[in-house]
């Protein structure tokens, strides 16, 4: 019987008295001769039924605010997984436990973003580009850059940028391990020279936003086409230094939350 029917059959069985009628759910109505119930429920009266478990998924965006949210709201049973194809940390903070399973409806989800140097270094790895492209490319980002020094990295952009009308020999490894490009200038009385540039350059950058900086290599790229010369770098081995600095992230956040992460996904 619904709670509308049960106060009626009452309101039948009171033979035309006033009856004040309670129900389960803690509501009061006024019951009078041929007339409607009315609802007397004293304000903020009724019973507040709280849910049996927590039910809630919220998406965090720093490392700090997963670790702080899962000290908040752990359990016994809280596992963190983490996917290093996503850059992902998801904590399951209502788990199964060995003996009994959980409700599995409270997650805390965060992905991180990678660097804004990262991306940039990222996109032109195995990418050659036009002389003074790769030129202004250096100087806008030569604050990444450990080693050479500024002052070398900055000599080596303006030697690109000065020779522009030039033909291209040839590439000729030197002693100090650089890479010089042989070039003659037939405009100019055929003059020649060359541009000594480094074989590879030391990075100290972000992985992600925010995050520590790391080191990792960047090697020059080139090629000679009929006088015209094209420089770019490769990343040495950047997604082992990615997966070593996203593991090294999940490691310190199951050490700050004293609850174990597996890699993986939870679906």
């Amino acid at each position: 019987m619904t709670e509308a029917e049960t106060i009626a059959d009452l309101a039948v069985k009171a033979r035309g008295e006033p009856l004040i009628i309670k129900t389960t759910a803690g509501r009061e109505f006024l019951v009078l001769p041929d007339r409607a119930p009315q609802d007397v429920t004293e304000a903020h009266a009724l019973d507040v039924y709280l849910p049996d478990f927590i039910s809630q998924s919220v998406t965090l965006q720093t490392v700090d605010s997963l670790v702080d949210y899962v000290n908040r709201f752990k359990t016994g049973t809280t596992i963190l997984f983490a996917d290093i194809m996503t850059n992902s940390i998801k904590a399951q903070l209502d788990y199964h436990a060995a003996e009994d399973a959980g409700h599995v409806a409270h997650t805390a989800n965060m992905a991180l973003p990678h660097s804004e140097e990262w991306k940039t270094w990222s996109t032109i790895s195995g990418r050659l580009m036009p002389q003074l492209e790769f030129a202004r490319f250096l100087e806008e980002n030569a604050a990444d850059v450990a080693a050479p020094s500024g002052a070398d990295l900055l000599e080596a952009c303006r030697d690109l940028q000065a020779v522009r009308k030039v033909n291209f020999k040839k590439a000729v490894r030197t002693a100090t391990d650089n890479e010089n490009f042989e070039y003659s200038d037939e405009t100019e009385a055929r003059t020649s020279g060359g541009i000594e540039l480094p074989t590879k350059f030391l990075l100290r950058i972000p992985v992600y936003f925010g995050g520590e900086t790391t080191e990792l290599y960047a090697f020059l790229r080139w090629r000679l086409d009929e006088g015209a010369l094209t420089l770019g770098f490769v990343l040495h081995r950047a997604e082992h230094v990615r997966q070593a600095v996203f593991k090294q992230i999940v490691h310190d956040a199951a050490g700050r939350t004293e609850r174990p992460a597996v890699f993986g996904k939870a679906v």
